[in-house]
């Protein structure tokens, strides 16, 4: 029987992903609700309209996580499956899939459910989806042998990402609203990385695009020193060509080989704002 791979949309991964690798693939979205508007986040959501909307919006926008009775109905459906979820730190989703993993097992015991925090998102998700996926299709390794590799690999990957809108940050009252119109006004830049409990910290403050994507890139340096190859994701918010910007400059000093790129959906490009680029390695 195939196994399943679970995550939530702020993998950002279509729904195809593992269509040709022949393991089953879910995706349960997110609910973001700006004004008196909710927008699903599934393979339906227009990008664009949707970060017009947290524009053109005065107040703070919302975001909900999935239900567990979401989850259970993809953890009932596979003998083994992998469940990877945002960072428990940002969203409520990690716990409702522990609520429904939880039920199912009581259900049936003879299901095995292993179940990732993985402290981050998006192209940090990939990463782990890339990884596991590898293990399944392997063929080598048991159950919770994946599980443990798994976690091990989780350990070794970094998250960095730039913020170009503050919009959606002063509304929701993360950044003050003068802070805000000075970053913007500067083209103050902030590069920011989550740490291995999933907090978000600001690494450096960069003025002008050019030297931002140019310090962006270069975050690579000191594991390119300990590994030569590894596959670096980029997730960019409506901004495909600045994510192009930075594979190049990845491929021409580091000789990266395996990098790849994908559009963010609506709960990562929620956190990111408009022209938002996530980079996990």
């Amino acid at each position: 029987m195939k196994s399943r791979i679970v995550s939530d949309s702020s993998c950002d991964l279509p729904i195809n992903f593992l269509e040709k690798d022949d393991i089953d693939f879910s995706i349960v979205p997110l609910t973001i609700i700006v004004g008196d508007r909710e927008f699903i986040d599934d393979e339906t959501l227009d990008t664009k309209e949707f970060v017009a909307a947290m524009k053109a919006c005065k107040t703070a926008s919302q975001t909900a996580c999935p239900s567990p009775e979401d989850f259970s109905a993809e953890l009932r459906k596979n003998q083994e499956t992998y469940v990877i979820t945002i960072t428990s730190g940002l969203s409520g989703t990690y716990n409702s899939a522990r609520v429904a993993r939880e039920m199912v097992l009581e259900e049936n015991s003879d299901l095995k459910i292993g179940l990732f925090d993985s402290l981050s998102t998006s192209p940090f998700m990939i990463l782990m989806i890339m990884k596991l996926r590898d293990f399944i299709k392997a063929g080598t390794m048991d159950f919770e042998t994946i599980c443990e590799k798994l976690t091990d690999y989780q350990k070794t990957l970094e998250l960095r990402f730039i913020l170009q809108d503050f919009s959606n940050l002063v509304k929701t009252g993360r950044m003050n609203r003068v802070a805000g119109v000075v970053a913007s006004a500067l083209s103050i830049f902030p590069i920011c990385r989550s740490d291995e409990k999933g907090q978000i910290q600001v690494v450096e403050k960069v003025r002008g695009i050019k030297k931002v994507l140019s310090n962006f890139a270069n975050m690579v340096e000191e594991k390119v020193l300990m590994q030569k190859q590894f596959p670096v994701v980029i997730t960019h918010c409506n901004n495909p060509s600045q994510a192009q910007i930075v594979k190049d400059l990845l491929e021409k000093r580091f000789g990266l080989e395996e990098i790849y790129i994908y559009p963010m959906h609506g709960l990562t490009s929620y956190y990111s704002n408009d022209k938002g680029l996530l980079m996990a390695f």
